[in-house]
């Protein structure tokens, strides 16, 4: 008996605002939106230059989607 595939991607799921808001970003893809380096991400918030991320595991850390939003624009060009 063969089994077929089906390879074509699934539909996004579009998650309300009020969960979007409130949906963690982590430090990749965080360096994503903001066009730096992880580890320029991880200088800039030691040196309190960046919003301080939540830890979510032993060294995991993320923040709420809300933070990378106000990031964008012209705040992203004051933190480099």
């Amino acid at each position: 008996m063969a089994y077929r595939i089906n390879k074509s991607a699934p539909e996004p799921v579009v998650l309300p605002a009020s969960l979007e808001r409130n949906r963690l970003i982590n430090i990749k893809q965080m360096a994503e939106l903001t066009g730096f380096s992880i580890a320029h991400i991880r200088r800039l918030y030691r040196t309190n230059k960046f919003p301080t991320p939540i830890r979510i595991g032993g060294r995991a850390v993320a923040w709420p989607a809300h933070v990378a939003a106000a990031l964008t624009g012209s705040t992203m060009n004051e933190a480099a």
